[in-house]
């Protein structure tokens, strides 16, 4: 029988793990953004859960947090360009949560060729990212991009850049794993012109969003595992799974995950000033 673990539900829409335990605890996860209240309710099973299974709720979180922003700026007359399909963005640095790591890899192990589609995207652009010598601060001082500092992240950018990796999902300027892209893509919108993304006529600034879940996930799963932030580069996902499986067997009381999230998620929301 599969275990079911976290089901939340915004809007009369579910979206998670199945549920079929008899002694589920609904968690509300209430927080705001620009002023508006958002409330999520959580349905958890009493069973303990994987790191992997609390991603879901988090990428429902996410949308409803980008949702928000990308209505903000259209009624303040700005305009949002990001529309599926566009892969201006996919050769940027795609830093992935452990979370994500282990459901994303899970998800398209679960596919017919799953393994087999994988190495063969991801492979190529893995060989290349490791003939290579990284920023020497990020190998000695860090393997969390997104904890260094703002001109530290844009070595690391930079560094990447000129690789000239496209991500390995990306599939005729389309994401062949839309539906499993992690919340570093989910989240990254911009403003202005999609001309301007492709460095051609017009401008194009990235939107830095209220709350950024890769940041709250990456914390939850930090804490849980206690052991420092860690993010992982897109096309070396499948060497890192081999190498971590036990981590993502382990097992946590899913309530507590799910009550957690919702601690840093408001912590982090009401520290955040909102402007655009």
């Amino acid at each position: 029988m599969e275990e079911v673990l976290i089901t939340a539900e915004r809007n009369g829409a579910a979206s998670s793990k199945y549920s079929n335990d008899k002694d589920e605890k609904i968690i509300g996860l209430e927080f705001d953004i620009f002023d508006k209240p958002v409330n999520i309710q959580v349905g958890v099973s009493s069973e303990k859960t994987s790191l992997a299974d609390i991603v879901p709720l988090a990428w429902s979180i996410s949308a409803k947090i980008t949702e928000l922003t990308v209505e903000k700026i259209c009624e303040e007359g700005g305009e949002v360009p990001c529309r599926l399909g566009c892969s201006s963005c996919c050769g940027y640095l795609v830093p992935v949560s452990v979370p994500e790591a282990f459901w994303i890899t899970e998800r398209i192990l679960e596919m017919p060729e799953g393994q087999r589609f994988m190495l063969q995207r991801c492979l190529p652009a893995a060989k290349r990212i490791l003939s290579q010598r990284p920023p020497k601060f990020l190998t000695e001082q860090s393997r969390d991009i997104l904890s260094t500092g703002e001109a530290e992240r844009n070595k690391v950018a930079n560094w990447y850049r000129q690789l000239k990796v496209q991500c390995p999902f990306e599939y005729r300027k389309s994401c062949a794993i839309y539906g499993l892209r992690p919340l570093a893509c989910r989240e990254h919108f911009v403003k202005g012109s999609a001309r301007g993304c492709r460095e051609e006529r017009g401008t194009a600034e990235v939107i830095e969003m209220p709350v950024r879940m890769l940041n709250v996930l990456g914390q939850l799963a930090s804490e849980l595992e206690s052991k420092d932030v860690e993010t992982v580069m897109m096309p070396l996902i499948p060497a890192w799974y081999e190498k971590n499986k036990q981590r993502g067997e382990r097992k946590y009381p899913a309530a507590a995950m799910v009550e957690r999230l919702g601690e840093i998620l408001r912590a982090t929301t009401e520290s955040t000033v909102f402007s655009f």
